[in-house]
């Protein structure tokens, strides 16, 4: 019988470890308490992303990224959008198989169950952020608005000058303008009944999708201005 020596770490390899992991949390506490917010947030190991905005941690909890939307890929029936498979690439490239920081605010969950929250990189980086600024995704805040609209938003509209991803394709069958939702921050077409059933009160017009968006609203998801 052979046997087989199996090559021990060093107890310096663990302790450098746990150091560069314990920098990392107290980063981003510092970077939170810097904005004077404060939130739930824990280390967790991406196991696969399932396409530009949600990832599956190693337990299996899926994590659907707070305050953005990428563009869809194809599922079951639907066709997709364009731009999701690239959105879905760059999402892998960030945080497939590494530690990531979540940061939770007061809205932990969405409507299906997935946690909601902002992924941060070990070099203190917002996942979302990046997303946004390199034209992967669009900024999508809930009612309650997002802890860092401001940051998003600034990322959003820097894209949009820039022609990035989705903003250097033209938008499909542009209208002559753009109905706002002031209370649910989204915008829809002038034929979508679910514009058409908002208060007269809450209505806010926009001249083109670029501008509804450097406001902070996002897109309907039935008419997809």
């Amino acid at each position: 019988m052979i046997l087989l020596k199996t090559r021990r770490l060093p107890h310096c390899f663990f302790f450098l470890l746990s150091t560069a992991i314990l920098i990392f949390v107290l980063a981003t506490v510092w970077l939170l308490a810097s904005i004077g917010l404060t939130f739930a947030e824990k280390s967790a190991f991406v196991a696969y992303v399932i396409d530009g905005d949600t990832i599956v941690l190693k337990k299996g909890t899926k994590v659907r990224y707070r305050g953005i939307n990428s563009p869809e890929i194809p599922k079951r029936d639907k066709p997709g959008e364009t731009l999701g498979w690239k959105a879905t690439e760059l999402n892998r490239e960030l945080v497939q198989d590494r530690f990531v920081m979540l940061v939770q605010d007061d809205e932990k969950r969405d409507r299906f169950g997935r946690l909601l929250a902002y992924v941060f990189l070990p070099d203190g980086r917002m996942v979302n952020e990046i997303l946004v600024r390199e034209g992967m995704a669009f900024v999508c805040f809930s009612q309650k608005g997002s802890p860092f609209s401001k940051k998003l938003l600034a990322a959003q509209r820097e894209a949009i000058d820039a022609k990035r991803g989705i903003w250097s394709i033209p938008a499909i069958r542009p209208e002559p303008y753009y109905v706002g939702n002031s209370q649910s921050l989204r915008f829809h077409r002038p034929s979508c009944p679910y514009g058409q059933k908002m208060s007269k009160s809450n209505r806010v017009i926009f001249k083109s999708r670029s501008d509804a968006c450097r406001e902070g609203f996002c897109r309907c998801k039935k008419c997809l201005p």
